[in-house]
């Protein structure tokens, strides 16, 4: 048996990828939650679905590096499988801040959710990990301006990653939209540069891409916005020519799980590395986002920020 750990899988995309990997009787399931009681929810909802999964939970708050290094240490005292597979899934925005929000580590929230949080994670668990072994970043298709016109309405920005972690410099007066997108497009980064230092350094056997579901209308990613603007989202986001005019496509919460679970499950993927996928269709990343004197830089700033 083989182990995954998935964050923020108690809801949306990461519950049902959770769901889907548990239905295959050779894998455990980490589900790795900031609430507990959602989480032992999850896990009992699976069981429900798949009586014989194997399934624990971890409690992991991205907006806590120590929370983070507290999630390792933890997963390392269990007595579980080994670590074959690690999906960083969690994210999200707070659709109600009015203005920009800080964490317990003086991090901008956006950032540090979606990139610097998983960032270290990754650091403290891949030495751990066992070949062959998957990672998959959860990315996003808003991290590219020249594939959608969300993109291009909130463009994603190249800084020092000090700064955005900050909220200053170029940063400073940027929507929570771009924000998010660029924190993204620093996670997609830093994906393709683990890649590289792996091969570089002549580890076999472990892969790291990144995926994007499109739009999934049932996930809770608007569940903190105003209750008007979030009939809004919920309206537009369900509608196909709207969401195919904005350059991204429909997906369910299933079929989600399919793509972004078969990455960690299919054999076919067992070689596939330093690749992108949106849905089930391999694509190319932006191209800053395949920028490796970029993706450098924010590897060793990120790591400068995590006190890696």
């Amino acid at each position: 048996m083989k182990t995954v750990v998935i964050t923020g899988a108690n809801a949306g995309i990461g519950f049902a990828t959770a769901k889907h990997i548990a239905g295959h009787s050779d894998w455990h399931v980490v589900l790795a939650c900031r609430n507990s009681a959602k989480a032992e929810a999850a896990l009992e909802q699976i069981l429900k679905v798949h009586p014989q999964a194997s399934v624990s939970t971890l409690l992991l708050d991205l907006l806590s590096l120590q929370s983070v290094r507290d999630s390792a240490a933890s997963l390392e005292r269990q007595e579980l499988p080994p670590w074959h597979g690690l999906v960083l899934n969690a994210g999200g925005i707070n659709m109600k801040a009015t203005s920009l929000e800080f964490s317990k580590d003086s991090f901008e929230h956006i950032f540090q959710l979606n990139f610097l949080g998983h960032f270290a994670l990754t650091n403290l668990l891949v030495g751990k990990m066992q070949a062959p072994a998957r990672i998959v970043f959860v990315s996003s298709d808003l991290h590219d301006p020249a594939a959608t016109r969300m993109g291009k309405i909130a463009p994603p920005k190249y800084g020092r990653a000090e700064d955005a972690a900050c909220g200053q410099g170029i940063f400073a007066k940027m929507s929570p939209m771009a924000r998010y997108g660029t924190a993204k497009m620093f996670a997609m980064m830093c994906a393709l540069e683990l890649d590289r230092r792996l091969r570089g350094q002549g580890i076999k056997g472990i892969t790291v891409n990144s995926w994007s579901p499109g739009v999934v209308p049932t996930t809770e990613f608007s569940r903190d916005a105003p209750r008007l603007r979030r009939k809004i989202m919920k309206f537009v986001l369900t509608s196909t020519p709207f969401v195919r005019f904005m350059g991204s496509h429909l997906s369910t919460e299933d079929e989600a799980a399919r793509g972004l679970g078969g990455l960690i499950t299919d054999a076919k993927f067992e070689a596939i590395s330093g690749r992108y996928f949106d849905g089930f269709k391999e694509i190319l990343s932006s191209a800053e986002s395949r920028d490796e004197v970029k993706a450098k830089a924010v590897w060793e700033q990120a790591r400068g920020l995590a006190k890696i």
